[in-house]
């Protein structure tokens, strides 16, 4: 697959391969090309349909939070919405989302520019966050929802079972990872600042930082303890930075 030209649908011969990953054999392949080919590839072969690959991403976002949604509300009837929507967010952030895009190994299968694939694109969790979304479009509208909910169920099990677990307990340390995956696609930093006292006694001092930026402190007699006081720190410092 040359990004100098233009694939047809009937001589992709990876396609039977990746469509055996999604459970779904396609009726307008075109459909799954588009989601797999990257704007940097459309770029260099002057396709018209740039932004395909992006609506569809649009559009598999929104199928995959209502399936999530379906899903949890028909195993969880004791959960309250505070919960649903915290461990909904947990199944579809952009870290949890890449996971399941490498267990497909989705990467393989993608249209890249030359300079995007030289930069390892296959391999960048934002890049397969998205076309992950873009293929759960692409399946939708091919074949409705239950392709999506045949997908979910067989790649998402792992994730479910982590989100499932974690519940609505108090976490901040997740909180924070998920809020900047989500809204900066980068995660949390921590750096041990100060380490003080005898080894029965010890005291750590612990910053968070967003890419360079401080966004907390704290402080603890274990390293967890002073991260995700830090953490919690952090996110209040995000909230009163939004009000």
């Amino acid at each position: 697959m040359n990004p100098g030209r233009t694939m047809p649908s009937e001589s992709w011969p990876e396609r039977e391969e990746l469509e055996a990953r999604l459970g779904h054999v396609f009726q307008q392949p075109e459909r799954l090309e588009a989601a797999l080919t990257h704007r940097s590839y459309s770029a260099e072969a002057g396709r018209p349909d740039a932004s395909e690959n992006q609506r569809l991403e649009f559009l598999g976002d929104a199928i995959l939070g209502a399936i999530v949604a379906e899903w949890l509300v028909a195993h969880q009837a004791h959960w309250r919405e505070g919960t649903l929507t915290k461990v909904r967010s947990r199944l579809t952030n952009s870290a949890a989302l890449a996971r399941v895009a490498r267990q497909v190994e989705l990467g393989r299968f993608l249209r890249l520019g030359r300079g995007e694939d030289r930069s390892g694109g296959r391999h960048k969790g934002a890049l397969l966050a998205d076309a992950l979304e873009a293929v759960l479009g692409a399946l939708w509208l091919d074949g409705g929802l239950e392709p999506v909910r045949r997908f979910f169920a067989r790649w998402f099990d792992g994730e479910l079972a982590a989100a499932l677990a974690a519940g609505g307990d108090d976490n901040p340390k997740g909180d924070l990872q998920e809020r900047l995956q989500r809204e900066q696609h980068a995660s949390p930093r921590y750096e041990i600042l100060q380490a003080s006292g005898p080894a029965h006694a010890r005291q750590f001092k612990i910053a968070v930082y967003g890419g360079d930026t401080l966004l907390g402190e704290g402080e603890g007699p274990s390293k967890r303890e002073a991260e995700t006081k830090a953490a919690r720190q952090a996110l209040k410092r995000l909230d009163a930075g939004r009000s």
